[in-house]
């Protein structure tokens, strides 16, 4: 598969590094006042576009990549500080997920991420537990994908694909650090789903109440109606 091509002000894009939550440039243009860019990069695969952010220049390529190695060390110590929190580094596997969940509903359990669908520094529990609140992708034998959810460890909303889930997690399995938020998320949840059941109970209320008063005054118009074209006569 061809790698696709990113160009930032004239500066072609020639090597790059994503780690943790930043993916790091090293860009060039030989005829440029500054033939160097080191930077940040966003890219969005679907759309095939970037966006960049941090942008320093020179006119030296070993300092460039001192620059960019300088950024990859920041990354380093970012990832590493992250993995060793609430003991981090701890790796969910299919064994830690209840049998036949996979082929269930998801809304309103925490989910398990597969590990081949992260990256690397991402192969720790504290990226793969997610808690479902919704989504098509939610429903079993839905046609739809996403499964939008909530991140456990950085509370982050967002969403995942249903095929990306290896299945819902065995309370016993889930982490320490990970089961007091993952009990708050729920009685959250559990607090919408209450309000959404009683405000469209309200609704039908008001609506029955609507159509019957209604129904009633339907008679009493059409009898007026009878006793004006008596009048007429």
């Amino acid at each position: 598969m061809e790698q696709e091509e990113y160009i930032v002000d004239g500066h072609k894009v020639t090597h790059s590094v994503h780690l943790g939550d930043r993916e790091i440039f090293l860009a060039v243009q030989q005829d440029a006042p500054l033939p160097f860019y080191v930077g940040y990069m966003e890219v969005s695969y679907e759309l095939g576009l970037a966006r960049f952010s941090g942008i320093e220049g020179t006119t030296e390529y070993t300092e460039a990549w001192e620059m960019f190695i300088q950024r990859l060390q920041k990354q380093i110590e970012q990832v590493r500080a992250q993995r060793q929190e609430h003991h981090a580094p701890q790796l969910l596997t299919e064994a830690d997920c209840i049998r036949d969940s996979r082929a269930g509903d998801y809304e309103g359990k925490v989910l398990v991420m597969r590990p081949g669908v992260l990256r690397p520094e991402y192969w720790n529990a504290a990226h793969q537990l997610y808690f479902a609140v919704g989504g098509n992708g939610a429903r079993a034998g839905s046609h739809g994908t996403k499964v939008f959810c909530i991140n456990i460890y950085t509370g982050e909303h967002t969403y995942i694909r249903r095929t990306d889930v290896m299945g819902a997690v065995k309370p016993d399995r889930l982490p320490g650090w990970a089961k007091e938020k993952a009990a708050a998320l729920r009685q959250d949840y559990q607090r919408e789903k209450a309000a959404e059941k009683q405000r469209l109970e309200e609704f039908l209320t008001a609506r029955r109440e609507k159509e019957t008063s209604e129904t009633l005054r339907r008679p009493r118009a059409a009898q007026t109606r009878g006793k004006e074209k008596g009048g007429e006569r």
